[in-house]
């Protein structure tokens, strides 16, 4: 079983190594991370997740119980963080709704889609790319239906504001190569060599340029804004989360071994990078979500390894 570790997600991990020291030793520079992000989230993944979808036989592989088993565990956290945060930080609705969030939006594009490549292959991204077709959607809509909510004071004209971050999220590239990817494989359409090769091409440099842009990212990071708040969020993302929806999925919903797996690996990534763009969109909890991105992901490191471990001796 070491072998797992050694030979798949060894390479993982020593390549977000390799995003932070090229960034420590000023090869790929702060002003360059999000050039590098760019490319990544508008061309390279796009192109992959196309690729991978469009030549996989998505309705054999459907099954409404990794939505249900996934996003029941996650709903579930987001109330519980919610809460606590209310009730015990005394933070403000629009405060709660942040913090709720990162503590359940998981790091699939650049962490979760890599790792499980390298681990599961092909076969295991289809899971994956499930839960992925409808986690910005319902998680960040969610999000700013709170937020939008809780600063409107009883004003009629928050709901035009969701839209539009719905619609924004609709647009997203990666949102729109999944719903292709899907059609595609529905209707059974191939595309001509040229392009099949280009995109085969983009496929290989996807994951790389991700995960080297998740070590990227920690360089220069430090712990800073309400400790209590981002450890909140680090317990439940870290820990409370997998268990949730591996509970979900293994009691009620009966799912198969590997989706299982796939399902508790992606509720255990760290926090995923739209905490804080959120946080940064409405100036609220900057600081506690970038810790949380920071200790969640440094987690992470020692913990998806353990998962991968446990889950192959199963």
């Amino acid at each position: 079983m070491l072998d797992l570790i050694v030979g798949k997600v060894g390479p993982v991990f020593l390549t977000i190594m390799c995003g932070f020291l090229l960034t420590y030793v000023k090869v790929i520079s702060r002003q360059g991370i999000p050039f590098l992000a760019k490319i990544a989230m508008n061309a390279f993944i796009p192109a992959m997740l196309f690729q991978a979808l469009s030549k996989s036989d998505i309705s054999a592989h459907f099954d409404l119980r990794l939505w249900g088993s996934y996003y029941s565990g996650v709903l579930v956290n987001f109330a519980m963080v919610f809460v606590i945060a209310r009730l015990w930080l005394k933070a403000r609705t629009d405060e709660s709704a942040v913090t709720a969030m990162g503590g359940v939006f998981s790091n699939i594009v650049l962490l979760g889609i890599p790792l499980v490549q390298a681990v599961y292959g092909e076969e295991g991204l289809v899971p994956v790319l499930i839960i992925l077709s409808i986690h910005p959607l319902s998680l960040l809509g969610m999000t700013v239906l709170i937020v939008e909510g809780a600063r409107s004071g009883g004003d009629e004209h928050w709901l035009p504001k969701v839209l539009r971050s719905v619609f924004r999220v609709l647009r997203n590239p990666i949102i729109i190569a999944i719903i292709l990817g899907v059609l595609a494989s529905l209707f059974e359409i191939r595309m001509p060599e040229i392009i099949d090769g280009t995109f085969e091409r983009f496929r290989t440099a996807g994951p790389t340029i991700a995960l080297m842009l998740v070590g990227a990212g920690l360089y220069g990071q430090s712990v800073r804004g309400n400790l209590s708040a981002s450890l909140l969020c680090t317990v439940a993302k870290m820990f409370v989360q997998p268990l949730l929806v591996f509970s979900v999925g293994h009691f009620i919903f009966d799912l198969p071994p590997l989706q299982l797996t796939i399902l508790t690996l992606v509720a255990a990534l760290p926090s995923g990078a739209n905490v804080a763009i959120i946080a940064g969109s409405y100036n609220i909890c900057i600081d506690r979500s970038a810790t949380t991105i920071l200790l969640t992901t440094i987690i992470s490191m020692i913990t998806l390894p353990l998962l991968v471990l446990y889950a192959g001796a199963q």
